[in-house]
């Protein structure tokens, strides 16, 4: 049984008699125009409706990392009237008088929204599962709509966003009665006091971060906070007290990254939670974390013990019951779930499971009242050729159609595949494949491309005859997969879901042939380039896109509901041969970039990452690099620096150049810049691939002026606060550029050329020129640089000496005095260095002469 605001809230939805499903009310009401269909028509339609909406925030797992499968977090829900007695803490603002809306005008006062819209609900709940996504020329309408601000983004969380946590969230049940001794009671409880810092110690995809989310919300409508903000524990292994915001009467949320290889959460976390609650409590702040029980185990010592409270389960027929009455008020709930069919699939189902199987719901039960409507109007397109079956769904059978989505219809795939009396055909069979991986495409492309595979599958010697009349044709074709063309010319499964059931049952019936078909799959929107002049049909460019956006999808939902790196691996191996500089490699990039920071593939991609960057392969480490640099690298800089680590050492020349704007923008995380500083200066130490890898980082930091100081090179820019922490606060050691230089110096006409090595020199000079306080640091590093024993010294020296007298003048920059004076103080260091050079050698030995240091001089 639910929980009792759960019963209050289905009462409020005045849920119809569950008698017949087409009763006149549901046929004549106005239904949301969301999850009408699959097909890619209307959800084109949803995306540019969500498009309009104001972008609220998500429900993250993004930072979930695991080598074992994991689903990512999700879900839950929250009624407006969560939480404990709000009696006994501040009460809400005044309403003025004869306001017209005093409920809505207490939300405005909170900042809050009353009524999130059927958008926001429908965008927050396919951003909560991978399988739909991802549509629309391979844009992902829930991260695009949901998604513009992470768990580490550091922005506030939308109102309309909390709006639909509190619509959809589902509190954890309680034994107990009493609703101030429930679970949630009790953690906000512990989160209500000012600087109390709350550990939701769950693991993932068990409604963490939602519950979170619900949690602050509730302390929005009390009044104790007036916005709700997520951090970012950024790259380090600690998350000192300084680095909390300066905001006052915030909730903020913060995720630990879990461990992983080379990395860990320091041991001492638990102990420092209370000078986080010192630093929060000064400004009337609050703070949740998110950990895992293996992760909290480890550095819960010294935490509070009431830190981390025991927040209960969450029922999966309250998940369920929320999110279908939050998007369709009308549903019949009871009927539904009350069918023994329903209560054993959904009961044991985490919280993303439940967000796949809902819509599936929802679906049925609105085509069952369009049908029933259409019969009654007798105004259905094609009356005449449908069955009373198709013109009317009962219960039992919208049931049986989610239980067969659920179990991929392989019964029915069974039956189709091998018919009584017959053999099924490979063409047959491999036009149903075809046509559900290309759904979409025109049908005159389907089937050209059906035969193509059929003949890669078999190996045939001969193409399957396909240009005559031999083979059977088109309509036949279509009507033996049970398809249906549609004005457009594209093919339509009238049973949802078969399409993607039908590739599992091909991915599950024909492993050995699972390599060759991804193989002709990543070729695909390759080889469709112009005209198709046998079959009169052009392939536009926007046509190829979509192709190859939809090929990215399926491989991208395969790889992570089967964890399995082939079907990504395929495309991006495919995509790099064909060239980087043409259309396809950045929407290969673009979709592991999305994926890299959505909540339900992000485990597995982060995973998948990490594995190519140990492995020495061009195409698998430029995509690393590549997502490195995009939104994975801005929001979860700590993990891109380690996967970039892993590339680099491997020292694959093809990829050595696209390191370089990889270092420049994880250099804009100031906890990371200690340890990717490191990092570099350990390149250019290491004779492999220093003058690689070691040369184009050091020159990315070295050779490029900062945003915000023109003329201040990159790594000697400090854009930290006073009060900031040893690690934000970082200045690189001499010792380290030192190292830097002299890989530089090394190479005047190497890899970066010697523009660039001048464009470094001219621009550390002008910093020391400019910049008093880098003045000394800036040519004690140049002395130190060249001031090297051996053959190698005067090279270095002269190298050194000729770009900064180019620095002085030349063709193109007029003679200085200022820059004489300054290249004369540095070529005063260089002949002291010498100097002292000599006098040690003829200390060592005194017949050793001034041979070679003198002719250096």
């Amino acid at each position: 049984m639910a929980l009792d605001d759960e019963q209050d809230f289905i009462q409020q939805q005045s849920v119809p008699a569950t008698g017949s499903p087409y009763s006149a009310a549901e046929e004549l009401r106005g239904r949301p125009p969301l999850l009408d269909q699959y097909s890619d028509v209307n959800q084109t339609k949803r995306t540019e409706a969500a498009a309009s909406a104001d972008t609220p925030t998500p429900v993250s797992e993004a930072d979930t990392e695991s080598t074992v499968p994991a689903r990512p977090e999700v879900i839950g829900s929250a009624s407006s009237q969560s939480g404990c007695a709000p009696t006994l803490y501040p009460p809400a603002p005044a309403i003025p008088p004869n306001s017209p809306e005093p409920a809505a005008h207490r939300e405005a006062e909170r900042g809050r929204t009353e009524q999130p819209s059927p958008e926001a609900i429908e965008a927050v709940g396919q951003a909560a599962t991978l399988q739909r996504a991802m549509i629309n020329l391979g844009e992902m309408i829930g991260t695009k709509y949901v998604f513009e601000q992470t768990l580490d983004a550091d922005a506030p969380i939308d109102a309309e966003y909390l709006a639909v946590i509190r619509r959809v969230y589902a509190k954890p049940r309680s034994e107990d009665t009493d609703r101030t001794r429930s679970p949630f009671a009790q953690a906000l409880q512990v989160l209500r006091p000012s600087g109390s810092v709350l550990v939701i110690n769950r693991p993932p995809n068990s409604s963490r971060t939602t519950t979170a989310y619900a949690l602050l919300d509730q302390l929005v409508e009390e009044g104790l906070i007036s916005e709700v903000r997520p951090l970012s524990f950024g790259g380090s292994q600690h998350f000192p007290a300084r680095r909390l915001p300066h905001d006052r009467r915030c909730g903020f949320l913060i995720e630990l990254p879990p461990d992983e290889d080379g990395f860990q959460v320091a041991d001492t976390f638990g102990s420092g939670l209370g000078k986080l609650g010192e630093q929060l409590a000064r400004r009337d702040n609050r703070l949740i974390v998110l950990t895992r029980p293996e992760q909290w185990r480890r550095i819960s010592h010294g935490a509070p013990p009431s830190a981390a409270p025991d927040l209960g389960d969450i029922h999966p027929h309250d998940i369920a019951t929320r999110w279908l009455l939050a998007q369709e008020p009308s549903f019949p709930v009871n009927a539904w779930l009350g069918r023994a069919d329903i209560r054993q699939l959904i009961d044991g189902m985490t919280p993303t499971d439940i967000l796949n199987v809902t819509p599936l719901m929802l679906d049925e039960h609105r085509t069952a009242e369009q049908l029933a409507a259409d019969a009654l109007s007798d105004v259905t397109r094609d009356s005449a050729q449908q069955t009373p079956a198709e013109r009317r769904r009962s219960l039992d059978d919208q049931i049986s159609n989610v239980v067969a989505v659920l179990s991929n219809w392989e019964d029915a795939l069974y039956e189709w595949h091998e018919p009584e009396g017959r053999v099924r055909t490979s063409f047959e069979r491999n036009f149903l494949l075809t046509a559900a991986v290309l759904r979409g495409d025109p049908v005159g492309h389907v089937y050209a491309k059906a035969a193509e595979l059929t003949d890669t599958l078999d190996k045939r010697d001969t193409p399957v005859p396909v240009h005559g009349q031999q083979a059977p044709g088109v309509i036949a074709m279509t009507k033996a997969i049970k398809a249906r063309r549609e004005e457009d010319g594209t093919l339509r499964f009238d049973r949802p879901h078969w399409d993607d059931a039908a590739i599992e049952y091909f991915w599950n019936d024909r492993p050995l042939a699972r390599t060759s078909f991804l193989k002709w799959l990543a070729q695909v929107p390759i080889d469709d380039t112009g005209t198709n002049k046998e079959a009169l049909e052009t392939i536009t460019k926007d046509a190829r896109r979509a192709l190859a956006a939809r090929i990215g999808e399926f491989a991208l939902r395969w790889a992570v509901r089967h964890r399995r790196q082939e079907p990504l691996e395929a495309i991006v191996t495919a995509w790099y041969a064909h060239g980087t500089d043409k259309e396809l490699w950045p929407l290969a990039v673009k979709l592991l970039d999305n994926a890299a920071i959505h909540a339900a593939s992000a485990p597995y991609v982060h995973s998948l990452l990490l594995s190519w960057a140990k492995r020495k392969d061009a195409s698998l480490q430029q995509a690393v690099v590549e997502v490195c640099t995009g939104q994975f690298g801005r929001r979860h800089t700590g993990k891109a620096l380690r996967r970039l680590k892993r590339v680099a050492s491997s020292g694959v020349p093809e990829v050595v150049d696209s390191l370089r704007e990889a270092i420049q923008v994880l250099w804009a995380d100031t906890s990371v810049r200690k340890t990717l500083f490191g990092y570099v200066v350990d390149w250019c130490g290491d004779e492999k691939i220093r003058d690689t890898v070691g040369h184009r980082t050091f020159t990315a930091l070295a050779a490029s002026s900062a945003p915000q100081a023109d003329r201040v090179p990159l790594v000697l820019h400090s854009d930290t606060t006073p009060d900031s922490d040893e690690e934000e606060d970082f200045r690189p050691p001499v010792a380290g550029l030192v190292t830097g230089w002299r890989t530089l110096l090394r190479q005047a006409t190497g890899a970066a050329g010697d523009r660039e090595l001048d464009r470094a020199i001219f621009l550390w000079l002008d910093a020391a020129l400019e910049r008093t306080p880098l003045r000394t640091i800036i040519l004690d590093t140049l002395r130190r640089a060249v001031d090297v024993r051996g053959p190698e010294g005067p090279t270095l020296r002269e190298a050194l000496r000729t770009c900064s007298q180019v620095w002085v003048q030349s063709e193109d920059r007029p003679y200085s005095h200022d820059r004489a004076n300054l290249k004369l103080e540095l070529s005063s260091l260089l002949d002291a260095d010498l100097a002292k050079v000599q006098r040690l050698l003829l200390q060592e030995d005194p017949e050793a002469g001034t041979s070679e240091e003198r002719e250096a001089a």
